[in-house]
């Protein structure tokens, strides 16, 4: 008994020595803009802002401020400026830097929450060169490897992004034509099976080879996808960009991705302590949060047809009975295959019906204008 009160009693102590975290939200600034700006010298550059406000103050809702009406552009050290076009979704803003001299330094400027905010002089350097973009698969996922050389001056610092696009198809396609409580096979109508579907994502990997004696790596793993997946039903392309950043940018996005990645680490950094290059020309006091990354990024595709592709079983369809096809129908549900099974029609009908979902391609995400830079050859 005496050693079960010493324990209960340790553990007290030990419970005694943990103090309540108070974060002092009565302090929490308002209106703090927050910056994710990539700087494309030779392409496209793109800047999404957003504000933050104090959970704390009750009423910060009523005093909430809006930055679509902001202005933002990129400037050179020659006093050229390349103008900032919002775009949906607001706000969301692109900038045309195809043109922008290579051999000058460029800052990112806005105007919103009624002050200018500017990030530090970059200037640009040699970007790396993209080698072999490789698939390498397993019995369950498909992972891209690229290799990449960041050249005798690189600074040992990769950011790597990517893009897909894939073709993929429904599980069915109409072939039925239904007058009432009859169903009757009419013409196939494949022309919504097959579909395209692209997605840009917005997940930024930054590579460190610093440790390595050649100027580059090899066989990264970028990402990877299951060979269930639709983007092995027939083709799929992913477009790789890298480009040199400098240790302070790589530093920063690592330090991004243990706070968001981190989970419940006590070690964690927290967002307002991950130093961006922005600051508030016109009230030096005043926060603002984020990054403008400034880059010479280059790109290239790769593509992959449906050798690993594993099937996976058709979408269960519904088999109702006469009385229901009328509402169905008006629900956008077609007849989609036939039960050639013995059934019992006092409980189902002799054919399974599907939602849109099921034969419509661009309802499950996907288009029928196919990418621009689209290859069946490559």
């Amino acid at each position: 008994m005496k050693k079960i009160l010493a324990l209960l009693a340790a553990s007290m102590g030990v419970a005694a020595c943990i103090y309540p975290y108070d974060p002092e939200l009565d302090e929490a600034p308002e209106g703090v803009l927050a910056v994710d700006g990539n700087i494309c010298i030779g392409g496209t550059s793109t800047v999404y802002l957003s504000s933050l406000l104090s959970l704390w103050n009750v009423d910060a809702g009523n005093r909430w401020m809006d930055v679509s009406t902001a202005r933002v552009w990129v400037e050179d050290d020659a006093g050229n400026k390349y103008e900032g076009t919002s775009r949906y979704p607001y706000p969301y803003f692109t900038i045309s830097t195809e043109n922008a001299p290579l051999d000058r330094s460029y800052r990112l400027c806005i105007e919103a929450l009624g002050e200018t905010y500017a990030s530090d002089w970059n200037g640009t350097v040699e970007p790396p060169v993209i080698g072999d973009i490789e698939f390498v698969a397993d019995d369950n996922e498909v992972t891209v490897e690229v290799s990449v050389d960041g050249g005798k001056d690189g600074t040992g610092y990769i950011l790597l992004t990517y893009e897909e696009a894939w073709m993929f198809h429904v599980d069915y396609y109409p072939r039925y034509t239904v007058r009432g409580a009859f169903i009757m096979e009419g013409p196939v109508d494949m022309s919504k099976y097959w579909c395209w579907r692209t997605t840009t994502t917005n997940r930024t990997v930054p590579v460190d080879y610093t440790g390595r004696t050649e100027t580059g790596f090899t066989g990264f793993p970028l990402m990877s996808f299951s060979r269930r997946d639709t983007r092995n039903h027939r083709r799929y392309c992913i477009s790789v960009m890298a480009s040199t950043i400098s240790k302070e940018t790589y530093r920063f996005l690592r330090n991004l991705d243990e706070n968001t990645d981190g989970g419940d680490n006590l070690f964690t950094p927290n967002p307002g302590e991950i130093a961006g290059n922005l600051r508030c020309e016109s009230n030096p006091d005043k926060t603002v949060l984020g990054y403008a990354l400034f880059s010479r990024a280059v790109k290239k595709r790769a593509y992959l047809d449906s050798r690993y592709y594993i099937s996976v079983p058709k979408t269960p369809l519904f088999y109702p009975l006469a009385d229901q096809y009328g509402l169905l129908l008006e629900a956008g549900y077609l007849p989609l295959d036939e039960n050639e099974e013995g059934f019992d029609p006092t409980q189902e009908g002799p054919y399974g019906w599907g939602d849109r979902n099921c034969y419509d391609c661009t309802w499950a995400g996907g288009t029928l204008e196919k990418p621009d830079y689209w290859s069946e050859t490559e």
